[in-house]
């Protein structure tokens, strides 16, 4: 068995540096482990680094998707129009919500949602349209606001993939009502299970950050005398000062983690010419953040 363990590559290795150790250790030693400064300077580092005006911190990308559903309000039965070609929490994300997600087909050669499938899904009881920036590619962002805004839905962008990617030279955070993030190990950068959602809304951040934590209306150090309100029905969704600590520094070195990926996947594209394999389309209006080199097999 270890044999085996041996031959195989992992689907994913975080790089944490001597700095980013430190950065740990320093608040470990420190005296807030959990809702201290390090979450609201990591928030502030993320909304310098997207142009968001908000950035809420949780304790995973599937949170952030939860709470990011969840600050619409939507009604029970309310219908969510996602991507079948993602992982299992954008459509979650409506289920936890008690709506539907429906499911419309992707571009063939993205294999981002298909702007085209969208309109054909929208119903009375449509309300949202969470889309995944695929392996790192952005959507056809314009188009899909476009859509939303004619049919007075609201916008969540899965960039669980795209942190750092852009679309017509901006960066993926602002395009949608707000955009979910992952700091998994495998992502850009790590906080060892992370997430967070950037938004320009104020209220929507306030119902947010509520969310996060129980749905209560202060924080800890504002209820202070336990004088506060449940205002949403939320869960605890916080994550550590710790893991914020290793986000700053994760954060810091994430153009040099861009670059690397752009130079493995050229790499990929050079190895893999003439082999009986479709290779990954890049639209030339983004910036491909490069999650996943993605291939598709001719037979």
């Amino acid at each position: 068995m270890r044999d085996n363990m041996a031959k195989t590559i992992p689907y994913g290795k975080q790089t944490i540096t001597d700095e980013d150790v430190k950065a740990v250790a320093d608040v470990l030693r420190s005296e807030y482990l959990t809702t201290g400064p390090k979450v609201g300077e990591f928030e502030a580092a993320l909304c310098k680094y997207t142009g968001a005006k908000h950035a809420v911190a949780v304790n995973s990308g599937t949170s952030a998707l939860d709470i990011a559903v969840a600050a619409l309000e939507l009604p029970a039965g309310s219908e969510i129009i996602t991507t079948p070609f993602t992982f299992v929490a954008s459509a979650n994300c409506a289920l936890y919500n008690n709506c539907k997600p429906v499911f419309a087909d992707i571009d063939s050669r993205t294999y981002n949602i298909d702007p085209d499938a969208i309109k054909k899904k929208i119903t009375k009881k449509t309300r949202a349209i969470v889309y995944v920036d695929y392996a790192g590619q952005p959507c056809e962002i314009d188009e899909l606001r476009e859509i939303a805004g004619k049919h007075s839905l609201a916008l969540i962008e899965d960039a669980a993939h795209s942190l750092g990617a852009e679309y017509k030279g901006k960066r993926v955070g602002t395009f949608a009502d707000m955009t979910c993030f992952s700091f998994h190990p495998v992502k850009h950068i790590t906080t060892g299970e992370g997430g967070a959602v950037t938004t320009q809304s104020d209220e929507l951040a306030s119902k947010l950050r509520m969310l996060r934590s129980h749905g209560i209306d202060k924080t800890p150090q504002e209820r202070a005398t336990y004088l506060y309100d449940m205002k949403m029905l939320g869960r605890n969704y916080r994550i550590t000062d710790f893991q914020c600590a290793l986000g700053i520094s994760q954060l810091k070195k994430i153009a040099d983690n861009l670059k690397q990926r752009e130079n493995v996947a050229q790499l990929y594209g050079k190895l893999l010419a003439g082999m009986p394999v479709t290779l990954p389309y890049v639209s030339p209006e983004v910036r491909h953040a490069w999650h996943l080199y993605v291939v598709l097999l001719d037979k």
